[in-house]
């Protein structure tokens, strides 16, 4: 599986996807505070608001990752779905490490900083709950690249064939 995986992956393809993703989720977070602002005056979410958050993150994270799986499966031109939610992967690998670089220097400056303990408080949802909603995001944005890649997939092979010939390779 793994050595197939190795053959089918198109990496420059996945890449791109994930900067397409990226470009993406900026601009539908713009819309969707826009669009916050318009519907509920010029009040901003708050830290009570957690289902409206993780359901805004949902909807833009599957919108965002079926761009970059598009783009994806279009730049592979075969095996789409893989290397659309490969853009998920991809995405999800690049938080974690940068959550890692980011805690570390974080950990490393607070020792210089603080002398004594530093106390971290665990939001009201506890651990558990952070951990199935961040499993969702995650299985929905993979979700989405693979739905993304399909499509992508599908096109290239409608565009790539013509009507008059039954092989698909023109006339």
């Amino acid at each position: 599986m793994i050595r197939t995986m190795q053959t089918r992956v198109v990496w420059r393809a996945v890449v791109f996807g994930w900067g397409a993703a990226i470009v993406a989720g900026i601009v539908l977070n713009v819309v969707f505070r826009g669009a916050n602002r318009w519907v509920f005056g010029a009040g901003t979410l708050r830290l009570e608001d957690t289902a409206a958050l993780v359901t805004i993150s949902l909807i833009s994270g599957l919108l965002a990752h079926s761009v970059g799986g598009y783009v994806a499966g279009r730049g592979s031109r075969s095996w789409g779905g893989l290397n659309g939610a490969m853009v998920a992967v991809l995405g999800t690998a690049a938080v974690i490490a940068a959550v890692i670089v980011v805690a570390a220097i974080a950990l490393a400056t607070a020792g210089a900083v603080f002398a004594g303990d530093v106390a971290f408080s665990v939001p009201r949802g506890g651990l558990g709950g952070i951990l199935i909603a961040l499993i969702t995001l995650f299985l929905t944005n993979l979700l989405g690249g693979y739905l993304g890649g399909k499509l992508g997939e599908l096109e290239v092979g409608l565009v790539g064939t013509s009507r008059g010939s039954p092989s698909g390779k023109g006339r």
